[in-house]
This record gives structure tokens, sequence and C-alpha cells, in this order.
């Protein structure tokens, strides 16, 4: 429990985020009644104000400095978030057979493995976890609207499909295998001048899942892609609108959960102390109890980390080199600003094509990607990184990789 403490205070910051799925096109072909097997792989990790030295750093081991503090800290606005979004999955989708008499649809059956999580804090909670409370001196550190949330979950499902227009519902199984969500309504922290004593107003309650065990909650969620041709300049276009991990799931091995709605005074220690000695957790001393803070262990529904993404399709069946795409993202479960995306794809022979794309909002402010594919008769192939900065660059906000791989028979 004392270590999770800690923990949870720098996860608040600089655990994990959303981010979200790609802001890239999504082709329309004409082979909607052929055998496919797709398979996606995404990783997305993008913020507003840690640059990648920081965060891997962070994540992967090494030394962080009071240089590279201090220009993190630099980058920070008042409310500042940071987001991760990973994904492998795998489709069959059987568009040569009939399931009904009508001949209007099949089946497809999908699996894959998800880590989605978001983390929104304000600047002064970065400085309370990497500086303590030395910086302080007689202000007060606001910590209110601190909010993280993720999950890590597989899913599986079976679904039908229409096969002249492509659109389909599946219905999917869900293993929970790690959940946890937190928030602090008002968190006001300010110290006495003479350094010693320390106030706190705190209003919030952290939620999360323990254990070893790979099933810690079950559940069902809902995919919904539906396609629409529509009229579009002198010509026409298909608009994708998708719903993807709509649904909840009962976590049936208890987390634990920590409510907090009080204003307390303490003398005596300093936040420094609290993060350096770790008697203060030991058999003689309790934090948490001095704080009166409440826990216990529940059992509850949670919501499945849910995507709504409305965007216009590229056609590879269309003859022109030059297409534009663009689309809007929300994640509604996870609070996540909305992102907004616009780009271009280019076709510079029949089988080869790049897209380049700039996208707003979401865990990050504007970023930009870069994306090049290769369309065969059978095989699809697609690379890229939704953050050409942050690939390049260490000064970058983010780090995202993208495949996509298809194949018809």
């Amino acid at each position: 429990m004392n270590k999770f403490v800690l923990a949870s205070l720098t996860f608040f910051i600089a655990g994990s985020t959303l981010f979200g799925q790609t802001t890239f096109p999504v082709f329309r072909d004409s082979s909607l009644q052929s055998n496919r097997l797709l398979f996606n792989g995404n990783f997305d990790l993008t913020g507003t104000s840690m640059r990648k030295e920081f965060v891997n750093t962070l994540a992967f081991g090494g030394t962080i400095d009071s240089d590279m503090k201090d220009r993190t800290l630099k980058s920070h606005r008042a409310n500042n978030r940071i987001g991760v979004f990973g994904s492998g999955e795998v489709t069959y989708v059987s568009g040569a057979t009939n399931l009904f008499k009508s001949g209007k649809y099949s089946w497809l059956v999908k699996g894959g493995y998800y880590v989605i999580g978001n983390v929104n804090y304000t600047k002064d909670a970065f400085k309370l976890t990497f500086y303590g409370n030395s910086y302080l001196g007689a202000d007060t550190a606001n910590l209110t609207g601190t909010r993280i949330s993720g999950m890590q979950f597989q899913k599986a499902g079976f679904g039908f499909y229409h096969k002249k227009t492509g659109s389909s519902l599946t219905l999917n199984v869900v293993n929970v295998q790690n959940q946890f969500g937190g928030y602090i309504r008002n968190g006001k922290l300010s110290q006495d001048p003479n350094l010693d004593s320390i106030s706190l107003r705190l209003n919030g309650d952290m939620t999360y899942s323990t254990g070893k065990n790979f099933s810690k909650g079950i559940g069902f969620a809902i995919d919904f892609d539906y396609y629409l041709k529509v009229p579009w300049l002198k010509d026409s276009a298909t608009f994708l609108f998708s719903v993807q991990n709509l649904g909840a799931a009962y976590m049936f091995q208890s987390q634990s959960r920590y409510e907090v709605d009080s204003t307390y005074r303490y003398s005596g220690f300093t936040l420094d102390q609290i993060q350096n000695s770790g008697n203060l957790f030991g058999d003689d001393f309790s934090l948490l109890d001095s704080l009166n803070v409440e826990k216990k262990q529940v059992k509850r529904w949670v919501m499945v980390p849910a995507s709504i993404q409305i965007m216009k399709l590229v056609d590879l069946a269309s003859a022109k080199k030059l297409q534009t795409f663009f689309g809007i993202r929300f994640f509604p479960t996870i609070g996540i600003v909305p992102t907004g995306f616009v780009g271009l794809f280019y076709r510079f022979v029949p089988r080869i094509s790049a897209s380049a794309n700039v996208a707003f909002g979401g865990s990050s402010i504007v970023r930009g990607g870069l994306m090049l594919g290769y369309h065969g008769d059978k095989i699809g192939i697609q690379l890229g990184t939704d953050d050409i900065y942050g690939l390049v660059s260490k000064k970058g906000f983010g780090q995202s990789a993208l495949i996509r791989l298809s194949w018809l028979f």
C-alpha cells in the first residue's frame, strides 16, 4: 500500500496515457466480397508537455537530473495531458460466403489486445511530484482537476458483415486484465512560511486493480462500422461512422479504492519526507491513517474505453492520384479532448502511395504524421507514424508507430 501511494502520485502525471487510434486514412476498395485477413498494430504515446527524453527515461530507466526536470517544467502549462494507445488486432472477414439466403450478409471474427490510458494534470502536480514541496514556499499548489483513467484488456468477437457496403456489427467478449481510475475534484496544498507545517484540502478518489491474475473482470462490447456514400463536389465520397469498444465489464476481483474528502493540517513532516522516508509508512506511523483516507475493497461495473469516429475515406478504386481525408474522433468514456485531423493521400504509381496528416487535440496539441503504403492485388502493407517530429527528435512530445497488413484470398 505504501508503494502505491507514491506510485499513484507519479502515475497521475507520467504513468500511461491515450491517445488514440490512428488519424491516417481508412481505405475503401472494391474487394468487399473477398475473404480477407487483416492485422492492425498501433502504438501511440503523446502529450502536451513532457518531451520524449523525459518520458523514455521515466519509463525505461536512467537519471532524471535537475536540468532535464527544468527543461520539462518550462514546457508545462497550467493544465496538461498525456495519453497512450497500444493495440494489436486481427480480423477475418468471410466476404465470399453467404450467412443467410438473401446473400447480402456474411460474417467476421476478430480478436485483439489493447492498452488505453489518459492523464490530465496540473503544472503544480508535476512540480510536487518531481521537485517535492521545497519549491512551494508560502504559495499554494493547485491539484484540482487531476484525473487518471486506463484499462488493459483483450477482446474476441463475432460479427455480421454487409457484403455490398462493408458495414458490420460485432459483439465482443472482453477480458479486463487491469483497470484504474482516479480524480481529484478539489485539491489545494499550502505550506506555512516557516516551512514547519502543511495544509491540505483534498476531495478525490483512486481505484485500481491488484494482483497478478490475467483476468480480473469480464464484460461485453460492440463494434459498429457504417459506410455511407454521399455526393461530394462533382463526384461522390464514402464516409465511415465507427464505434469501437462500446460496453461495460464487471470487475469480479476486488479493487482497492481510496477516498478522501477533508481539510487537514500537519506539522512535523513535509512531503519531501513522505517521498524519501520509508518509515513514514512503517508499523509505528501510517500516513493514510493520519490523513483519514478511507480504504475499501470494491467489486464494480466499469465502462470499456470506447471511441467514436467519423471520417472521409480514401477510395483505392479511384483513378485520382491525389485525395483528401479528414475526420474527428471522440473517447466519451475516458474524457479525452476530441481529436480532429485532415490529410492528403497521393498515389505515385498504382501500387505505391504516401499519406500525410495534421491532427489537433486529443492528448496533444498539434502533430503531423506520415504513412507509406503498398497496395497489391492480394497483399496490402502500410507503415507509418502519427508523430513524425517525435520519431526523429528527442524534443518531440510523442512517439507513434503503425502497421497494417491485409491479405485477400
